[in-house]
């Protein structure tokens, strides 16, 4: 009995192997339900960075670009955190809402408390299974401070680092951090949004915040845009598009006009029944619902278009494969095409689209490519070996003819080893050698830690079988022994790093030019496909011997 229970034993090993190693290894797409949590630093010290309060219009324009039907909610803290704008689903009353009460953000706080405010705002399981995206954005200009007590500073951003993070990562939820001024412990924010696979970026000054809050939500959602006419101030709608947001910075113009695909001119105080208007002390920001077709212009002297933000017909399915890597790492970006329905589009219906990206480092481009849609797959766009740290942005754009929509996205290249930073605190004493600690236990993540929506994954038909077989709950079994080993040998095989790289031009960018990368993918793909089957013929084969074995000997295990 003992013999044909160990044989049963080995026969489930080996079963267990074939299903875990044979399941495909994907990231996940990326959806726009999402739960946004948004947490404002009102320490005293604020007064200084941002004197003329613009974290007020920064954020006033940003709740009015979440996605309806998403949830969000606003914290200020300082020494204790405090609910600015309760947490809801986002509709046009949460928004009015939302309007008004960030204007009542003060900066009379003595500490700058971060672990009591990630504490406040933090999610719990029920928010994980409602199956919404989970992101924090985080706005300070200082360091973790308690107390007057530097010992009692140095426990907290321990604490910070160490089991708040951990309640994020749990959940998987990401972290974006801005700095504002150089003077934020930038050291501290990078490891969070590292650990979280978030956006990390300084503000030398509030004039910046409303930018880099865009990019933080640019990262969060799948925003469609339309491109803007730099020189003539204007914007093409084409058939097909059911909403519109504009948003324009005002520069002092408090008069703003636009005119529509009729040249019909209207403004704040003309707007019809399908149009709001919503302004603030720098920015417009007007929600058009189906929006005339034809070309729209802004009409001022001083003012100008920032983005237009449009909902359609056309759904883009992207899928990003890391928002944080290291220095020689590879990385890529998923597209598929859907309509308003959410059916893929066939053959057919994808001649005449192109992908192209464009990726620059913030003063000029690096890479440049495009490509024409595959038909009933993921189309790849495998983005460079990128060897300079910092902060590079991404511009993906689908094509058709006139129909154009682009979608923003960041990529942060970190160095092979933490930065060191000789600052000190406020009471002279050097932190750097804590922080770098904390910094090397939170790589960054391989892979995006995201989960997508009932509706996309089940476009993104690929995505369905990327969960391995769970065995974690019996670790004592043989089967999940081997199991795990399997999944850690995957990881080392298939990893990012052991890809080989398409290194760019000597002169660090790529000419542009019609990619062949999907052709690259596939081959890639079948020769991990070929392996896995050769293991999992392997297991069957042995597994077929050991049943045959067990029907001609089956007294010896009576």
């Amino acid at each position: 009995m003992f013999k044909l229970h160990a044989i049963r034993s080995l026969s489930a090993s080996i079963l267990v192997v074939f299903i875990a190693y044979t399941q495909p290894i994907m990231s996940q797409p990326l959806s726009n339900e999402m739960d946004i949590r948004v947490l404002i630093d009102v320490s005293g010290s604020m007064k200084d960075t941002d004197p003329n309060k613009l974290r007020i219009p920064a954020l006033q324009v940003l709740t009015q670009l979440l996605p309806a039907g998403s949830k969000a909610g606003i914290w200020q803290f300082a020494d204790d955190p405090k609910v600015i704008v309760p947490h809801g689903v986002v509709n046009a009353q949460w928004q009015k809402q939302a309007s008004a009460a960030t204007q009542n953000i003060s900066s009379n706080g003595q500490f700058t408390d971060i672990g009591a405010a990630l504490n406040a705002a933090s999610f719990n399981t029920q928010d994980q299974v409602q199956g919404r995206q989970l992101h924090v954005i985080l706005l300070t200009d200082g360091m973790v401070d308690v107390s007057k007590d530097a010992a009692k500073n140095k426990r907290a951003r321990t604490a910070l680092l160490g089991p708040i993070l951990q309640q994020y990562i749990n959940v998987g939820a990401r972290v974006h951090t801005v700095g504002l001024s150089h003077k934020a412990d930038k050291a501290t924010l990078g490891a969070m949004a590292q650990a979280t696979d978030g956006l990390f970026e300084v503000a030398v000054n509030a004039d910046q915040l409303l930018e880099i809050f865009l990019r933080a939500l640019d990262n969060t959602v799948i925003t469609q845009q339309v491109p803007v006419q730099v020189t003539e101030q204007s914007f093409v709608v084409q058939q097909g598009v059911d909403s519109m947001t504009v948003v324009i910075e005002k520069n002092g113009d408090d008069n703003v006009k636009l005119k529509d695909g009729k040249q019909r001119v209207f403004g704040r105080q003309q707007t019809r029944i399908n149009q709001q208007w919503q302004s603030s002390l720098t920015h417009d920001v007007i929600r058009v619902q189906q929006p005339t077709p034809g070309t729209w212009a802004l009409i001022s002297d001083t003012a100008t278009l920032k983005r237009v933000n449009v909902v359609g017909k056309l759904q883009i399915l992207l899928q990003q494969s890391h928002q944080n890597i290291k220095v020689g790492q590879r990385s890529y970006i998923d597209v598929q095409l859907a309509n308003e329905l959410g059916e893929l589009l066939s053959a057919e219906q994808l001649q005449g689209f192109e992908l192209k990206v464009n990726m620059s480092d913030g003063t000029a481009q690096v890479f440049s490519r495009q490509q024409a849609f595959v038909a009933d797959a993921k189309t790849r766009m495998q983005l460079p070996v990128l060897n300079q740290p910092g902060m590079y942005n991404l511009t993906i754009s689908v094509a058709n003819g006139q129909l154009i929509r682009t979608i923003n996205r960041s990529l942060r290249v970190h160095p092979l080893a933490p930065l060191v930073s000789d600052e000190t605190d406020s009471s002279g004493v050097l932190e750097t050698e804590e922080v770098t600690n904390q910094t090397s236990q939170v790589e960054a993540m391989s892979v995006s830690n995201e989960t997508a929506s009932p509706a996309l994954q089940s476009l993104m038909e690929e995505d369905s079988s990327a969960k391995p077989a769970e065995v974690a709950s019996e670790p004592e079994t043989a089967a999940s022994q081997i199991a795990s080993l399997v999944k850690k040998i995957k990881a080392k095989v298939m990893s990012p790093e052991k890809m080989a790289p398409t290194q760019p031009e000597a002169d660090g960018t790529v000419n542009e030019d019609v990619d062949t990368s999907n052709s690259q993918v596939a081959e890639e793909t079948m020769s991990s496909t070929d392996w896995r089957w050769i293991i999992g013929l392997g297991a069957g084969f042995i597994l077929l011997v050991l049943v045959i074995i067990l029907r001609r000997r089956p007294k010896s295990f009576s």
